[in-house]
């Protein structure tokens, strides 16, 4: 086993715990000033097994030291790349992962902002329904999903959900710039962002309320930037996942803009109050299945069979704008039977509780404690695994499946809500750890922000970073990390099936079950580094 530091690679906040991971034993550790002189010294505290990834793990703690400035770790001959010690380490990663959204948008992309990465106009003609195909609709602009340029209503509303909730938990951290087209208009370039997929999924929803699914190919795309990409998109019919999650989230965006622009607040309402209403229309759920011409891979998707918790975020956005108690009503029923922890594409019922919780209507009870109490049970069982860990991850070996680095942030994401609402510093040591999980104190030793850290992902399957003719990837996309499941030809073939889950990953495009960027791994991440952007205590 080669003997590595593993480190969070964009720093440590001063006045936090500070923890490295050393693969191997060592007798002492130092940390060193990089214009010299030792700031701290100690003696490895434990070395464990680590089960999900296989090594011999040395915990190097240096929460004792609280100077600020520019260190490395030196264990024997060995040492890390330079990292910092400061009040807001995190700064440029939450401009830098919000920009990553920008970079995401399904439009050209203006030099002034994009530089070496701008790009021309694209997705821009009109698309046939998949069910009429004579019949084309305007569903341009929003955000392309992930590696691929396909766009998902429900994706799309569940990276909206990250992103206004991280506004409305804690604005004070959007008051700079992230340097896209609308910055200085008035308005935080967060809400500017989400302004991008609002408008989109308001362009999917029909006359009578219903919402389209997405908007896809049934072919893979080729390796080409997305102006130049002409594989024939579809619009696939309407769903009640579409249709549910949109009327949450068009609700709780319109009490987030109510003060900032009425006019687009109310259209907003009026979106969400329509989607309710074709969901009391159409009561029979039915889960959205891809027809069977279409290639799983091209069109991308994830199937749900469950509208519970889907239905439990929507009625309790319309309890908080609102405040009708036939929305509450239905919260009292729902909030004990599904699963209330979620800020998942499948499982979402989370952004409930933080509309309950949080909110100012008058709460029941009962429905209150059931909701403080799932979120409690989840974060203490994140606070086990973390402690279980050799790297503090919260996961057990059975958690390293597809997108796991996006359920290290939302996870991050209760565990700050459960610090919010219980006070206790082990969740919020338990999400800081999860954070520097995914920036490099993890078993690969990498960050994966690409352009952020001393060695981060360089191929991700992002097709403008493949297909654009630059050497560095588009800064800013968070990965979806190791997949034990090998869900592509290239993991099949290269990650031994015998690898332990942790280490099942490749940096190469090819595989897009362990290297794909996705918008809601990187809104979740925005949630995650802008709570972290700052001193905290």
């Amino acid at each position: 086993m080669v003997k590595k530091i593993m480190f969070n690679q964009l720093g440590y906040i001063y006045d936090m715990q500070k923890f490295a991971y050393f693969t191997g034993y060592a007798d002492s550790f130092q940390i060193v000033r990089s214009h010299g002189g030792v700031a701290f010294s100690g003696t490895p505290e434990h070395t464990v097994y680590d089960k999900a990834s296989g090594d011999n793990v040395s915990l190097i703690d240096f929460s004792e030291l609280r100077e600020c400035g520019e260190f490395y770790i030196r264990i024997g001959i060995r040492r890390s790349h330079i990292f910092s010690i400061s009040p807001a380490p995190y700064h440029e990663l939450k401009l830098s992962l919000l920009k990553g959204l920008y970079y995401s948008r399904c439009s050209a992309l203006d030099r002034r902002f994009a530089g070496e990465y701008s790009r021309g106009e694209c997705h821009s003609d009109l698309v046939p329904l998949f069910e009429n195909r004579s019949v084309k609709i305007d569903v341009s602009g929003g955000w392309h999903d992930s590696g691929g340029y396909g766009k998902y209503s429900v994706c799309t509303c569940v990276a909206l959900g990250h992103l206004l909730y991280a506004y409305s938990l804690f604005p004070e951290r959007f008051s700079d710039s992230s340097d896209i087209p609308e910055s200085g208009n008035g308005i935080p370039d967060i809400l500017n962002e989400c302004r991008v997929g609002l408008e989109w999924l308001m362009k999917m929803q029909t006359r009578d309320g219903g919402v389209y699914h997405k908007v896809a190919p049934m072919t893979a795309t080729p390796i080409v930037m997305p102006e130049n990409d002409n594989t024939e998109k579809y619009v696939f019919p309407r769903s009640h996942q579409a249709a549910t999650c949109f009327c949450a989230v068009t609700s709780l965006a319109s009490r987030v803009f109510a003060d900032i622009d009425g006019d687009f607040a109310a259209r907003l309402n009026e979106a969400s109050i329509n989607a309710w209403i074709w969901l009391m229309n159409n009561p029979e759920y039915k889960p959205f299945v891809n027809p069977p011409t279409t290639i799983i891979s091209a069109a991308g998707d994830f199937f749900d069979n469950n509208n519970d918790d889907d239905m439990f975020w929507a009625v309790c956005e319309l309890y908080q704008t609102t405040g009708d108690e036939t929305f509450h009503n239905m919260i009292k029923e729902l909030c004990g039977k599904t699963n209330i922890t979620g800020f998942l594409n499948r499982d979402n019922g989370g952004f409930g509780v933080l509309s309950y919780l949080f909110g100012k209507r008058p709460k029941d009870e009962l429905a209150e404690q059931t909701m403080r109490s799932g979120f409690r049970v989840r974060a203490d069982n994140l606070y086990a695994l973390s402690r279980y860990s050799g790297y503090g991850t919260a996961k057990s070996e059975d958690d390293y499946t597809r997108g796991s680095n996006m359920y290290s942030m939302t996870d991050s994401m209760l565990l700050i809500a459960a610090y919010k609402l219980f006070g206790c510093e082990c969740y919020l040591d338990t999400a800081y750890e999860q954070l520097g999980y995914v920036l490099g104190k993890n078993p690969m030793g990498l960050c994966f922000v690409t352009g952020m850290g001393s060695d981060s992902v360089k191929r991700p399957h992002h097709r403008p970073s493949e297909a654009d003719d630059i050497d560095e990837p588009v800064p800013g996309l968070l990965v979806c990390g190791p997949n034990k499941r090998s869900q592509d030809k290239f993991t099949q073939w290269n990650i031994p099936s015998e690898e332990f889950p942790a280490k099942c990953y490749y940096d190469i495009v090819y595989s897009f079950s362990t290297n794909e960027a996705t918008i809601y791994c990187n809104s979740a991440a925005v949630f995650v580094a802008a709570y972290f952007d700052g001193q905290i205590h």
